[in-house]
């Protein structure tokens, strides 16, 4: 089966496309594809955000939060970008933090790359 990796650059409040790129990762997680998740740019900003209700828009936090029950294991983030925004990872967040060469190595390594 082909490896996908989806790579996350909107904000919370920029884009609809996110949740669908969240949603999708679930689906396809769901049917054993391999799939990975990178936040880079604003996408970094997912990494601490505060609990949500199910109706907030915000709500997707707890959707990211839970990639790990999907099997999906890869969740990069871009450390440049959580530099330039002043990030910090929240504790309970499953990504790691990380380098652009190992950004652009799981982006070689993928089959196929969506970006929202």
């Amino acid at each position: 089966m082909k490896s996908v990796t989806l790579v996350i650059r909107s904000g919370p409040t920029e884009s609809l496309g996110t949740r669908e790129m969240v949603d999708m990762a679930l689906v396809l997680a769901t049917f054993e594809c391999p799939v990975s998740v990178v936040l880079q740019d604003a996408g970094v900003l997912w990494t601490n955000l505060p609990a949500m209700p199910e109706e907030s828009p915000l709500a997707l936090s707890g959707k990211l939060k839970s990639l790990p029950l999907y099997d999906i294991d890869t969740i990069l983030v871009d450390q440049v970008s959580c530099e330039i925004r002043r990030v910090e990872i929240a504790e309970n967040f499953p990504g790691t933090l990380c380098n652009r060469d190992t950004i652009r190595e799981c982006l070689n390594q993928s089959d196929v790359v969506l970006e929202a």
